[in-house]
């Protein structure tokens, strides 16, 4: 066997065309995430003449239908060939986004937010994920940190650019750009980077790289049914969710977190630097580790940055706090984009990777559905956002004590 890469650098460029197309996917599915359609809020309200309320009802109602539709359609990754699966979601993201850009109707934009919330923040991410999981294994977190450095590109220049072209040309014209984008650049990088065949261009086809995981101890396959009839995925689901399903609550209702702490909104915003810094840092350190300890032996602790970061909210008043907050949240952040899919590579192996980590995006984006309802029913009913805190450390606090199970478990799992 050749000698592998020994650092990031010289990993990158061996298997250049497989991280730049996963890379590329997790960009582009910044036109689906709630960072960037937040932008664009304000345009739907006044077009449409909604409210705020209604518009969140209407965005969490396509979030949800998006997850349950995901779990299907994420799973076809196991059954069609890659470039072809990749070309398929990237027409129905350029579909949703057109639908869109010419909503005149509720409905319309309903279905436009269903498809760019399925295409883009479900099935992009899905799909690079379960290739970097798929096609490497000795190497597979330095794939993974890698590809995920599409996400925080994507938080570091689009609200900027975005914005700055919905102040120039309208929302409207802003999501005919966006889709004129995405169909001149995503099918071209598609075609290029995975050539003829995907495997071409990875460290070793589908090996899963720890031996017998594909299979139970009875020697089936792990499919959806056996997977949730193992008493792992439970230990593990409160882990794999929690971060997003917080921070989710928590970004959306960034305005009522700094009033509660007396902070101003330009301070908030640019403290979104320091989550985007950490967590590409993060994401890159946290690849190496898995490749060097497992995936399994670093689950229980990866949630500690943030169980510390919700901590300094309830400690000072200072705006130094929200940097601090964010900081540690981007590491439990990172951590978490990188560290599932080795997780699930090393419990259930990669026969089923695609319907596996489907089923947990769905979880996943129902749990971004929930949070911003919960914490919404929660300010409304008169609570102050030191209960939301301590809420959420305590959720934390049990998904560390429950991954802990996972971490005994390593030894079992990983020959």
């Amino acid at each position: 066997m050749a000698r592998q890469p020994v650092n990031l650098l010289q990993f990158a460029i061996r298997y250049k065309r497989l991280i730049f197309f996963g890379f590329a996917l997790t960009f582009f599915s910044s036109f689906g995430q709630t960072f960037l359609v937040s932008v664009f809020v304000p345009g739907f309200l006044d077009s449409f003449g909604i409210s705020n309320a209604y518009f969140g009802s209407l965005y969490s109602a396509a979030t949800l239908a998006s997850a349950f539709v995901l779990a299907w359609a994420g799973a076809l990754i196991d059954k069609v060939s890659l470039k072809r699966y990749a070309l398929i979601i990237t027409a129905g993201y350029i579909v949703a986004i057109w639908i869109i850009a010419s909503s005149q109707w509720i409905w319309m934009l309903f279905i436009g937010l269903l498809g760019i919330r399925l295409f883009g923040q479900g099935l992009c991410g899905h799909t690079a994920h379960t290739t970097m999981g798929r096609y490497f294994s000795t190497t597979r977190g330095r794939a993974l940190s890698l590809t995920n450095l599409g996400f925080s590109f994507g938080e570091a220049v689009l609200p900027i650019t975005i914005t700055a072209l919905i102040g120039a040309v309208g929302w409207r014209m802003g999501w005919t750009f966006v889709s004129f984008l995405v169909l001149l650049l995503l099918p071209a990088i598609i075609v290029y980077t995975l050539g003829r065949d995907p495997r071409e261009h990875a460290q070793n086809g589908t090996q899963t790289g720890n031996g017998n995981a594909d299979r139970d101890a009875a020697g089936h396959q792990w499919r959806r049914r056996l997977v949730l009839k193992d008493a792992r995925f439970y230990l593990l689901l409160p882990g794999a969710v929690s971060a997003p399903f917080l921070l989710t609550g928590f970004f959306l209702y960034q305005t009522q977190l700094a009033d509660f702490k007396g902070w101003n909104m330009e301070i908030m915003a640019t403290a979104f630097i320091a989550f985007a810094v950490s967590k590409s840092a993060s994401s890159l350190l946290t690849g190496s580790l898995i490749d060097r300890f497992t995936a399994c032996r670093l689950f229980p602790f990866f949630l500690i940055p943030l169980l510390a970061g919700f901590g300094s909210l309830l400690v000072s008043t200072e705006p130094v706090m929200v940097y601090m907050y964010m900081f540690l949240a981007g590491v439990s952040m990172g951590a978490a984009f990188t560290i599932n899919t080795a997780l699930y590579v090393e419990l259930y192996g990669t026969a089923n990777l695609g319907t596996i980590r489907s089923m947990m995006t769905m979880f996943m984006v129902i749990s971004t559905a929930i949070s911003p309802v919960l914490f919404g029913l929660l300010l409304d009913a008169g609570h102050s956002f030191a209960l939301i805190i301590k809420g959420a450390m305590a959720f934390v606090i049990l998904s560390i004590l429950l991954g802990i199970f996972i971490y005994r478990s390593a030894g079992e799992t990983i020959h």
